[in-house]
């Protein structure tokens, strides 16, 4: 039997036991060539017996049958994820999702999906998009994709089937509010921008806002160029720079970032990783003429990886001043290998260090993957233990557990009001944008027109909103929750007030756009527009260094 299991899909399993001996060479204690060479080798062989062994008796004995796919990505998943809480492995799809992100890119029609009480709806179309081109609107239920009926289907699946090669077409059936019969479309898939900037304006009279909330990509750097030169054109001499969320990506992108407003010659990063297995490097400025603006960054405990080099190489220069909370803390560096069939893997090469010396990696030697993701808030502030290190001009900064925000500040909490109510308000603002609610016709959008900036005066949440909402709640609340009713409006009525507005600009002009809604009374938006004067300062201290 055994030596059937050799030769039965070798192609995943010499890949999976190639692993195991790669990796077990890397545990060995500093021997001797020859010593390390041997015990690598019996280690290897026991592994792969005993992974052969196993598959045979799950093949001979299993009451089902067996994914051999899924058992070998399983398997090469749990041995990666032995050494730490980043290395991972992607499946062909997830690896092909990856990529698009890293290139800005995807094809497909470009529209968000929602899913709201097991239906799947548009959120907003792209401007520019298939989705826009073809009409599709905000509130469209997509009831059919190439003749399939989506009843089962979430959004996930809806999202998988709309995207395909450049140039094929896809069939969707959309049911909208106002039309007696489904709305039929045929859309030729095309290439769909992911640009990591999202929002950038004039917030106040001098000061511009960035935010930066995509995955950092190929084209991160020449964005945020373009953002800074649109906005010194409107007037800016302070930005404020928002890497709230912020996932992180590509490291060269956090560097094409940092080229834009540090001196060259000063020190953006530094590499460090197993010795033999990659070159340590140190990584300089090379822009003679950077930006000399101040800067204020917003952080928060989603702000990680290449946000966080970012974050941290502007606050060791003195280069900004950082308002927020902890960030995520992830000094760990990917390099991702292609793996036969199209798969990804994921592997940590090395730790990055910033200008100062930090290495900000929160500690996971005694934590599970859950805990470390989900379970950061205990203890994150308490400096106690962290080691010190000091700016440019000698501000303390701390290493381990994330970049510490030079102003901490909690961000708007989602209330459970806030959450129990998004259903509702969605199906809402469906019916009232597509002009189906009596008397308030003025709030029916068309085409949905992007890159718009928000205005004080637009959708104004009305008495009269306020009471068909009510009503609507008193009519249909109950299907969505039992405690729904117009009494939790009374009781919540800005929260609902910004719910209403926020939902009617994303009908009208995408989602970007109505996150203005929210940054408006955003507390670390507030609180860092007051600390422009702070950041004038620093950036004063900053040329003083250079200089020298």
């Amino acid at each position: 039997m055994r030596e059937r299991y050799r030769n039965y899909k070798m192609t995943g399993f010499v890949l999976v036991a190639a692993l195991f001996l790669f990796f077990g060479q890397f545990a060995l204690p500093a021997k001797s060539a020859s010593q390390a060479t041997s015990k690598s080798s019996l280690n290897g062989a026991v592994v792969t017996d005993s992974f052969i062994e196993a598959l045979a008796v799950v093949e001979a004995n299993y009451a089902g049958e067996v994914d051999y796919n899924r058992a070998v990505e399983n398997s090469i998943t749990g041995m990666l994820r032995t050494l730490d809480p980043h290395s991972d492995f992607d499946s062909r799809d997830d690896y092909i999702e990856l990529r698009s992100q890293q290139q800005s890119e995807y094809f497909g029609i470009g529209a968000t999906v929602t899913q709201r009480q097991n239906k799947v709806y548009i959120l907003a179309p792209f401007p520019g998009t298939p989705a826009a081109r073809a009409g599709l609107k905000y509130g469209d239920q997509i009831i059919e994709v190439n003749g399939q009926s989506t009843e089962s289907w979430n959004s996930a699946k809806v999202s998988s089937e709309l995207k395909g090669p450049r140039g094929t077409q896809v069939k969707v059936a959309v049911s909208r509010p106002g039309e007696s019969k489904p709305v039929e479309v045929l859309i030729s898939r095309d290439a769909v921008s992911l640009p990591s900037v999202s929002n950038a304006y004039m917030i106040k009279p001098g000061v511009g806002y960035i935010s930066l909330q995509r995955a950092f990509a190929r084209t991160t750097g020449d964005e945020v160029s373009e953002a800074v030169k649109k906005l010194k054109e409107q007037g800016m001499t302070q930005l404020v720079f928002d890497l709230r969320d912020n996932p992180g990506g590509l490291v060269q992108a956090a560097l094409d970032v940092l080229d834009l407003f540090i001196q060259r010659g000063q020190t953006l990063l530094t590499i460090r990783g197993r010795k033999g297995a990659i070159t340590d490097r140190t990584i300089e400025a090379r822009n003679s003429n950077p930006e000399n603006f101040p800067i204020v960054v917003l952080v928060n405990g989603s702000s990680a990886s290449a946000s966080e080099i970012v974050a941290g190489a502007l606050q060791d220069h003195d280069r900004a001043v950082l308002v927020g909370d902890v960030t995520f803390g992830k000094g760990l560096v990917q390099t991702v290998f292609d793996i036969v069939g199209g798969s990804g893997l994921r592997l940590t090469t090395a730790k990055y260090y910033t200008p100062s010396g930090r290495l900000i990696q929160r500690d996971y030697s005694n934590t599970s993957r859950y805990n470390y993701y989900l379970k950061r808030e205990e203890n994150k502030n308490d400096l106690s233990d962290r080691p010190e290190f000091k700016t440019d001009s000698g501000r303390k900064v701390y290493g381990g557990g994330g970049v510490t925000p030079d102003v901490l500040v909690k961000g708007r909490r989602f209330t459970s009001a806030a959450f129990r109510l998004q259903d509702p308000v969605f199906f809402f603002v469906r019916q009232l944008t597509n002009g189906q609610v009596d008397q308030l016709g003025s709030y029916k959008t068309g085409d949905m027109q992007g890159d718009h900036i928000l205005k004080a005066d637009e959708f104004p949440i009305t008495d009269a909103v306020i009471e068909a909402f009510k009503n609507f709640l008193a009519k249909d609340g109950t299907k969505f929750d039992s405690k729904i009713s117009p009494k939790l409006v009374d009781e919540n009525l800005e929260t609902v007030k910004l719910l209403l507005r926020n939902e009617i600009a994303t009908a009208a002009y995408g989602i970007e756009a109505a996150k203005q809604v929210y940054i408006e009374v955003d507390p670390q938006v507030i609180k860092g527009l007051s600390e422009i004067e702070n950041a004038k300062a620093l950036a004063a201290k900053a040329a003083q260094v250079t200089k020298r």
